[in-house]
């Protein structure tokens, strides 16, 4: 009986919720159509289009279905897919007035407590003031050569962590090891302990639930938020549960960092190898309550918002290198001839080494790790765009994955290479994949310059000191190949592979600077 109960009082809210919408949306007929998608079902829409895994893989298909701009919707919430940069810009920058707040998120946001977070907050005066925090202390390339000691730091502990233990399923632990220290270090002049720290700990089992809990179309609670005033014990309320743990968690992970920067001496461990982390730098300037709650959340966001990304982009690195050795092979060229044998790439090298850049760029643009965009924007008025109407509301997705993989804009898009960055006999580069890789207009990643930085060293670095190639198991060549997994930021499925230091002078050097930076 309690199960009919269920089930009956779960269809009456789905009916009055998606009755509601649609007086809503057609209380004024609109003057002009909406752009082209896939036709919905009565009351749900196109709720069973949207998966809970691979979300981007339906935007890929879609896009080939109905072109550059695409509608659907869900239990009544109009969503818009934008699959070409050009659109992309004209909406999400040229008016991104309109088009920087984020859709309302009754699970990630309200219940889990997310919207507290820079990545998930509504455009607004806290909003602006975070990125400006943000940005400020590593938004542009002065700021971060004022880390670069850290930097540097850090990716000398990657290559000794690879050249103490170079089996492959161990390799995106050690390159998780690697950002997470930059980010901690950083953000609150925190030394990693080397291994099972307890601040990383926790931080990851928070981005792991933040990437669960904000996938589109996960949580039904999304499409019906009516459904978050459901009791605790009601049948399928389990959703409930879980977001009661992911508010403790969140909270747990933003506070403890700050109680251990509180506890030490800000002279010993409060400031970074610059003088200052971004806790010592702002943290005076925090005096009302609230002011110091925004503080801790923006320093909290730095590690959520940075560590995924960093770790996937440069996973994918060691794919591409293992895939095309004639790639290697360049950039360790390019390496030597430049560099030489006697010290380590740094951040100063950058102006110096154009194939290194070129392979920055290719590693972003071949290995997207937010192929839908980091989060989807919420247009707060109605619009028109190409003879299309664009409905105020609309939850507005940008399909990157599609436009950094476009046929038209790059010449073999599944085929990693750097050189089409490079001009050569007067033949220009092709689209820089910064446009589009970190997002769009006020909602572009605030951590961009950063993460550059680090891919960079790490491209640098890695092509100076290893040699990276294919594994043979029994006889036989294992051929990878770059299958993304993962529900919102996404990575290259684990691969084998062998990787070998260049020479032992490679390795000493990097030995060299392990010692001196402190690290055994």
């Amino acid at each position: 009986m309690a199960i009919v109960y269920t089930l009956c009082v779960s269809f009456a809210l789905v009916c009055l919720y998606y009755l509601t919408q649609k007086i809503l949306m057609h209380a004024a007929a609109p003057s002009l159509p909406y752009p082209p998608g896939p036709r919905g079902w009565p009351f749900i829409g196109n709720l069973l289009d949207m998966p809970r895994t691979n979300f981007w893989e339906v935007l890929r298909r879609i896009r080939g279905q109905y072109g550059d701009i695409v509608y659907v919707n869900v239990v009544g919430q109009p969503i818009v897919v934008l699959n070409s940069l050009q659109a992309a810009q004209d909406l999400l920058e040229q008016r991104s007035a309109v088009y920087s707040d984020r859709p309302r998120m009754p699970m990630a946001g309200e219940l889990c407590g997310y919207a507290d977070t820079m990545a998930i907050m509504p455009y607004g005066v806290r909003f602006r003031t975070m990125r400006r925090l943000t940005h400020q202390f590593m938004g542009s390339r002065v700021a971060i050569e004022k880390h670069a000691v850290v930097e540097q730091q850090e990716a000398a502990r990657l290559l000794l962590r690879i050249l103490r233990d170079p089996r492959p399923e161990s390799l995106q632990k050690h390159i998780r090891k690697a950002a997470g220290g930059i980010i901690l270090r950083l953000a609150y002049g925190y030394p990693m302990l080397e291994d099972d720290d307890p601040f990383v700990r926790r931080a990851d089992a928070v981005v792991a639930q933040f990437s669960q809990t904000a996938v589109p179309g996960r949580f039904l609670v999304d499409a019906i938020p009516l459904l978050r005033y459901i009791p605790d014990w009601f049948p399928g309320a389990g959703f409930k549960r879980l977001a009661r743990s992911c508010h403790s968690e969140l909270h747990k992970t933003m506070d403890e960092p700050m109680k251990w920067v509180e506890n030490q001496q800000l002279d010993r461990y409060g400031k970074g190898a610059d003088g200052q982390s971004f806790v010592a730098m702002h943290g005076n300037a925090m005096v009302s309550a609230d002011d110091q709650y925004m503080f801790k959340m923006t320093a909290g966001t730095m590690y959520g918002g940075g560590l995924d990304t960093t770790v996937s982009s440069i996973y994918g690195l060691f794919l591409a290198l293992v895939l095309n050795p004639d790639v290697q092979a360049k950039a360790q060229a390019e390496i030597d001839r430049v560099i030489g044998p006697d010290r380590l790439p740094t951040l100063a090298d950058r102006e110096f080494l154009p194939y290194i850049g070129a392979l920055v760029k290719e590693v972003l643009r071949w290995n997207p790790v937010l192929p839908a965009g980091s989060m989807p924007h919420r247009l707060t008025q109605d619009d028109t765009y190409d003879g299309y109407l664009l409905p105020k509301g609309a939850i507005v997705v940008a399909n990157i994955l599609c436009m950094l993989h476009d046929e038209g804009t790059y010449c073999d898009p599944a085929q990693f290479n750097p050189e089409r960055f490079l001009p050569t006999d007067g033949r220009p580069t092709e689209q820089d994949p910064v446009v589009a890789c970190f997002g769009f207009g006020r909602r572009i990643c605030p951590g961009r310059v950063l993460a550059e930085a680090t891919i960079f060293l790490a491209c640098a670095t890695v092509t100076a000191v290893l040699d990276v190639s294919k594994a043979v198991v029994d006889g036989a060549v294992v051929e990878p190949v770059l299958e993304s997994i993962g529900p919102a930021i996404t990575c290259p499925k684990e691969f084998l592979c062998v990787i070998k230091p260049r020479s032992e002078k490679a390795a000493a050097l990097v030995r060299t600077a392990a010692e001196l930076d402190g690290s055994n």
